[in-house]
Formats: C-alpha cells, structure tokens, sequence
C-alpha cells in the first residue's frame, strides 16, 4: 500500500547537488504534499513595490527536497503524477534591467502584483484577465555531474522547465541520475505563457500533491502527458518574427505583439510586455526553410474581458 507524506515549507535549498542530504525518503507508489514557497518568498511582498525589492538570486528560487526514493539508480525513470496544485493567496511578475527576451527595450525594473484570493483569473490591467493555470516552474533530479549547479538553467534531470504544461491531470517521466533520484521542485507559479518572455511568471506560494513512481528502464530526456489541452478556447491574435536568427525572430513577434496591445486594448507597454508573459505563447511556426525562420506569438483573446 502506498503511504502519504507532508513535507515541511523549511525543508528548502537553492541549487542542485547529488551529494546534498535527502530530507525525504518515499518509496515507488507514495505521495508526497509539498507546501512551496514562492520564489523571492521574502524578498518581494504583498505590499511591495519594485522600489521595495532587493533581489538575491542566490537564495531567490526555494527548492523542496531532496526526496530519495528508495530502488532508484542511474539509469532508472522517475514517474511522477501531479495530483492537485493550489495557488496562495497572492502572486508576483517583474522584469529586471538586463534580463528578459526584451532587456534592451525595457531598461527600468517593473513589478505587477496579483490578488489570486477566490477567484479563476489574474488581473494584469483593466478588463484584461489571465486565466488561472497551476505548475511547478523548476521540478527534477540533479544530475550526474559533481558539485553544485545553478538553479536557472534547466538540465537533463530537469529542473528550471518552466513547463506550463504540467498541470494538475498530467505525468512528468525524468531519467534519473543518481541513486535515489533525490527530487526537488519549488517554483510555483498561477500561470505563464509558453516562453515565460519577461523572465519570470505568475509568481505565487502553492500546495502541491505528486505521487511518485519508480520504472527500471531509461529514458532519453524529461517528457510529459496532459490529458487535455489547458490552451484557452476561442480565437486568437497572432504575430510573426522572421529572421535568419531564431532569437531575433523571437524578439520581433514578442516586440510585434506588445505594438498591437498598446495600439488595440490600450496598455501599457509594460503591462503588455507581462501580459506576453503571462498569457502569450510563443512558438516556432516554421524551420525548415533554407536559413530563414518563423517565429510567432499568439495571445488569447478571452482574456480581454
């Protein structure tokens, strides 16, 4: 029979190492209830404003974990179900000079702050509202590499995925990398759009219920299953970047999309560029051309209530 198990919110670090402690040990076919803080839990406030925040990064993301699970090894796939996620009371989104799809065309710090309390929706600005979509941000296994990694950049156990994808319904498969797989998650945010443009997203504490299963067979990287689509229904705007450099393509649909939303809906450009952050999607249309690419955004249009 499997077994149940709450992790206390204290129980955090802020980076990945193989040789850090477990502070859980599970095994396959028990679930675990994480209560994860935000990240900047501390260091950004309900009350702040962006002239309040002093950011560290090197405590900014806080990581559940580890927990060991016994059987795993390298070579092995943790199987993970996400059973339910619940959002705290309130959520964050900044961009920071310097960092950000668009650092270049947005040189001074922003900070939104959102009353998440009751409700399905995010306000961004007026009459614009971001539907409500749970997931943990960074969740994974160290690797195989020795020492500490940073915590931003996402790896081959995992880690800073920033998959909006994985919603409470849908399975996340690991390869794991060490003995007892050690997994961690934290990040929590209410929602984000595919490509979290801004550097960062609905930024929120978050209840989290998994449940772990251990396969004795490899995979060759992260990969998921949703059981239905979490994009919202009805008709979308989209614009298009083409270029010869996929990250130049990238900033021209993004840059293309916050023109549109500051000339049709009246925002803000600041409040479009979280908007696109928040709620915009973007993808890659087209590839396979001979050295010229499409990239694309698109932006719901049920959010413009």
């Amino acid at each position: 029979m499997s077994r149940e198990y709450t992790l206390d919110e204290e129980l955090i670090h802020h980076d990945w190492d193989a040789s850090r402690e477990p502070v859980l040990a599970i095994e396959s076919g028990d679930v675990v209830h994480f209560s994860l803080l935000m990240a900047g839990d501390g260091q950004v406030e309900e009350s702040s404003t962006i002239d309040d925040v002093v950011w560290d990064f090197a405590t900014i993301y806080n990581l559940a974990g580890p927990v060991h699970v016994e059987g795993a090894a390298a070579g092995h796939t943790l199987e993970l179900e996400i059973l339910e996620l619940t959002p705290g009371p309130w959520g964050w989104t900044t961009f920071i000079p310097g960092f950000g799809l668009l650092a270049d065309d947005f040189e001074e710090a922003f900070l939104k702050i959102y009353d998440l309390r009751g409700g399905s929706t995010a306000t961004v600005a007026p009459g614009v509202e971001v539907p409500i979509h749970p997931f943990l941000g960074t969740i994974g296994v160290p690797t195989d590499e020795p020492g500490r990694a940073d915590p931003f950049p996402p790896h081959k156990g995992g880690g800073n995925v920033d998959c909006r994808h994985l919603v409470a319904g849908s399975t996340l498969w690991l390869p794991i990398w060490c003995d007892g797989a050690l997994f961690s998650c934290g990040d929590p945010h209410a929602a984000q759009g595919d490509g979290e443009v801004c550097v960062s997203a609905i930024e929120c504490g978050m209840q989290a219920t998994l449940r772990f299963h251990l396969r004795e067979h490899a995979i060759p990287g992260p990969a998921f299953h949703v059981p239905e689509s979490i994009t919202t229904p009805g008709p979308y705007y989209g614009t298009m970047g083409i270029d010869a450099d996929l990250m130049t393509g990238a900033r021209t649909a993004v840059r293309n999309m916050i023109a549109w939303l500051v000339g049709e809906h009246g925002m803000t450009r600041e409040d479009a560029y979280v908007l696109c952050s928040v709620a915009g999607d973007l993808k890659i249309h087209e590839i396979v051309d001979a050295g010229v690419w499409n990239v694309g955004m698109t932006m719901p249009l049920a959010v413009f209530v």
